[in-house]
């Protein structure tokens, strides 16, 4: 959950800083407050820990004997994403947004990669024997978090050379917000300008982050096809990762002014 006092509306960014799956996940979320603030003694620190839980037994469940219990995974994860991306709506609703808050939000959300990589990782090589899965899961994982570890720093060397950074980088982000709307107004005027938009609105279609390890890891449990979702995983993590390395050396050797830009992990 967010501590700015930013409307509700802000909390789904604009597609082009977003990936794809959370281009309607936080619009589910949405609908989903009115009947959240009714429930007696609700805060969004306890939405935030009831959707770390679920998406924990979402995972977990697949160690257990039932029939369904790949389809008990495919149900709790996306639940359990809806109520993350509700916690910072609710917290803004109710005016009850804190610095607790957003640190137990991010922490979590860290630590539910650990849980889904190893979780599938571990149970796929209990079932076949083969250590590939653990190490497919190890990847996915490490890389992962490597890609916050090189947006962090990357961020840090910006703000030790400019100590207004995150200031700038703040107001170019809503200024980019404002611009990139009327692009697309502007562009929707014709057919070429069409293309063009649903380029922008859909490029990130190449990133996999949290939200799409929930839908991979859904389908991939309806179809009893774990394995494919761990590859998935894995490859996209350290294709992403290394990208990063390589692509952040050269901003900040090259073109600092771009890093002030929204940056993605």
């Amino acid at each position: 959950m967010s501590t700015n006092s930013e409307p509700i509306q802000k909390v789904i960014e604009p597609s082009f800083f977003s990936n794809w799956a959370d281009l309607f996940f936080p619009k589910i979320a949405n609908k989903t407050i009115p009947f959240l603030v009714k429930i007696p003694g609700i805060t969004p620190n306890i939405v935030t820990i009831t959707s770390f839980l679920l998406y924990t037994a979402g995972c977990l469940v697949i160690f257990t004997n039932f029939d369904f219990k790949l389809y008990l995974t495919a149900i709790f994860l996306p639940i359990a994403y809806i109520l993350d991306c509700a916690d910072g709506q609710l917290a803004r609703t109710m005016k009850k947004s804190s610095l607790i808050g957003d640190y137990l939000d991010k922490v979590l959300d860290v630590l539910k990669i650990f849980i889904i990589t190893f979780s599938l990782g571990f149970y796929l090589y209990l079932q076949s024997g083969n250590i590939l899965y653990l190490i497919l899961g190890f990847i996915a994982c490490f890389f992962f978090n490597f890609r916050y570890y090189i947006k962090l720093e990357t961020m840090f060397s910006q703000i030790n050379n400019n100590p207004d950074y995150l200031r700038d980088s703040r107001r170019l982000r809503y200024q980019l917000y404002e611009d990139l709307g009327n692009r697309y107004k502007e562009w929707s005027k014709s057919i070429f300008g069409k293309v063009k938009v649903l380029f922008y609105k859909n490029r990130s279609i190449v990133f996999v982050d949290e939200a799409e390890f929930v839908v991979f890891t859904s389908i991939a449990a309806l179809f009893n096809r774990l394995d494919i979702a761990l590859w998935i995983f894995a490859i996209s993590q350290l294709s992403i990762g290394v990208f990063r390395i390589f692509e952040r050396a050269y901003l900040i050797q090259n073109n600092q002014e771009r890093l002030k830009q929204p940056l993605r992990k």
